[in-house]
């Protein structure tokens, strides 16, 4: 069952100038959350302080889809180890919801702040607009957990997945900000140990080069209404812990016979981040893998959150969820359209 497109939104992607919310909310984020950087100190209440503020902006902008079930877990098993998030399931008489895959959502965080909750309004729109189910994962945030904890514990909550049935090609796997870092540390680590990959990868504004020297050049041209390089960079430095961020498990280098599931990356014109999604695009198509690469005019970085905010967010996300429906039915059609219901 494929997502229908909005009116006018056909399968090229046309950026288009930014509509006015779009200005304003950019505005109004300049002059209200970028300064709360300098005000907030940098150690473990500044990062408390932060975490609640974010989560009620996050709130404050996000629209939480309907017709969806969101089910904790938390539990510990005897393979995998602990598994904490949240199975969001479509519902209702009309659902239509598919059994044939399954999305692993891997929320951002800069690696010390959001949560399931956090993105739960993102995920049930996920949930809504593919029809699948979503298991959102947690995972162990600095400055308590540092290097490689996130990564060990994104890598665990993908093998439980598939211990509940799923196969390889029946998920996709997206993520946003430090979440899409972990998605291509993911399909790095199966594709190196000769593992079969999932049916398709979506990063919205994927942090891709923790050094932050990308951004700290692209800020020199387009500074970001958010935050600074050199705060990013010093949120970074809680989970590196001194580890170089160089570390193959970090600064991510995709060769050129290192090809990838079917990968969408968007990224918003107003972020530095776009720097990171460029240069992800640029270096995995060298490798082979069919990836596209969306940068959206004059939008923050992961607008598709802020949907209460900005119209884009629904038309970004929209392009997304047909982007994961279309990669899971190419994976099914060419293993021979098997399904099975989880």
């Amino acid at each position: 069952m494929q997502t229908p497109p909005l009116p006018g939104d056909g399968p090229a992607f046309r950026p288009r100038p930014p509509s006015h919310r779009a200005r304003f909310a950019r505005a109004a984020t300049r002059l209200t959350i970028r300064p709360l950087e300098h005000l907030i100190p940098d150690n473990e209440l500044g990062i408390a302080i932060t975490r609640r503020v974010l989560a009620t902006l996050m709130a404050g902008a996000a629209v939480t889809a309907r017709d969806v079930r969101v089910t904790p877990v938390d539990h510990g098993t005897r393979d995998h180890g602990r598994i904490k998030g949240e199975w969001t399931e479509p519902a209702g008489a009309r659902s239509g919801a598919r059994t044939d895959g399954v999305v692993l959502y891997i929320h951002g965080s800069g690696y010390n702040l959001c949560s399931t909750r956090t993105h739960r309004p993102l995920v049930t729109r996920i949930a809504e607009q593919t029809r699948m189910t979503v298991f959102s994962t947690e995972y162990r945030l600095a400055p308590r957990h540092v290097f490689p904890a996130a990564a060990e514990d994104v890598e665990r909550a993908y093998d439980w997945l598939l211990a509940q049935g799923w196969r390889p090609d029946q998920v996709v796997v997206a993520g946003d900000s430090a979440g899409g870092h972990l998605t291509l540390d993911l399909a790095l680590v199966l594709l190196r140990a000769g593992r079969a990959l999932p049916a398709g990868l979506v990063m919205f504004s994927p942090l891709v080069d923790p050094s932050c020297d990308l951004i700290e050049q692209r800020e020199q041209v387009v500074p970001d209404p958010m935050i600074s390089a050199a705060g990013v960079r010093r949120l970074l430095a809680h989970y590196l812990a001194g580890t170089d961020p160089r570390h193959p498990r970090l600064t991510h280098v995709v060769t050129e016979d290192e090809q990838l599931p079917p990968t969408l990356i968007q990224a918003g014109g107003a972020e530095f981040l776009a720097a990171d999604a460029h240069h992800l695009h640029d270096m995995l198509r060298a490798g082979g893998t069919d990836v596209t690469l969306e940068v959206w005019p004059g939008q923050m970085h992961v607008f598709q959150a802020a949907a209460r905010m900005v119209p884009e967010a629904d038309r970004a996300l929209r392009r997304a969820t047909r982007f994961m429906v279309d990669a899971l039915e190419s994976r099914a059609a060419a293993a021979g359209g098997s399904a099975v219901t989880a």
